[in-house]
């Protein structure tokens, strides 16, 4: 088949010389819009379903893009599905970084808000790739939310608050180069902890607390 300049273009994968698109590709925040624009259509559309889109939509959107911008040379495979790869890793960061207590969200600047400098610390320590995020400015993320909607729980960098604490456990203790001791030592006090609030617990009826483990 061939477009508008007589370029050969098959299924979105060959571009007007014949040859297979790079993968890598600066997008123009025109190009972004159109994407956007074209996501929102399709998930309105029904294109979404159980959380995931159904087979084809690449094609879809490059179909949709290719109305909005003729002279494009945006294919679905490699580029959009890398953009739309890359935009849910991001969303879904975003996103659990937003579901915790000390991080908030600028409406006008479009940028985290850190509220609680410790948890943000947390997060970083642990996952490297939240460092950057920090400062840059996430303008579509309002769009993303109606896109991706649920599927922030599987972002690839999403961290279990559980992880986090124990991640930090063990890197104080290496930095301190006790990390055997330190890691016992924590383990034994939540112990401590476990069996004080089992002592703590009322006593059932019929049972004798004050004589629990004695022998006559």
């Amino acid at each position: 088949m061939e477009d508008k300049r007589g370029s050969t273009y098959i299924g979105g994968m060959e571009n007007e010389k014949g040859k297979l698109p790079r993968c890598r590709r600066s997008w123009t925040r025109v190009e972004e819009d159109a994407l956007i624009q074209c996501l929102t259509t399709i998930v309105n559309e029904g294109w979404k379903a159980d959380n995931e889109f159904k087979a084809g939509f690449q094609r879809e959107l490059e179909k949709g893009m290719r109305k909005l911008l003729p002279t494009m040379d945006i294919c679905a495979t490699p580029h959009i599905n890398s953009k739309i790869h890359v935009w849910k890793k991001e969303y879904g960061t975003l996103s659990d970084l937003l579901s915790k207590s000390g991080i908030g969200w600028n409406s006008t600047t479009c940028t985290l808000d850190i509220i609680d400098e410790a948890v943000w610390d947390a997060h970083r320590r642990v996952d490297h790739h939240v460092k950057a995020m920090r400062n840059k400015s996430w303008s579509y993320y309002d769009k993303w939310v109606d896109i991706f909607g649920k599927d922030r729980a599987t972002g690839e960098h999403a961290v279990d608050p559980t992880d986090i604490m124990n991640d930090m456990l063990r890197i104080d203790a290496e930095q301190e180069g006790d990390t055997t001791d330190k890691v016992n030592a924590v383990a034994a006090a939540k112990n401590d902890v476990d069996e004080n609030t089992s002592m703590e617990q009322p006593s059932q009826p019929g049972i004798n607390n004050s004589a629990k483990g004695k022998k006559t």
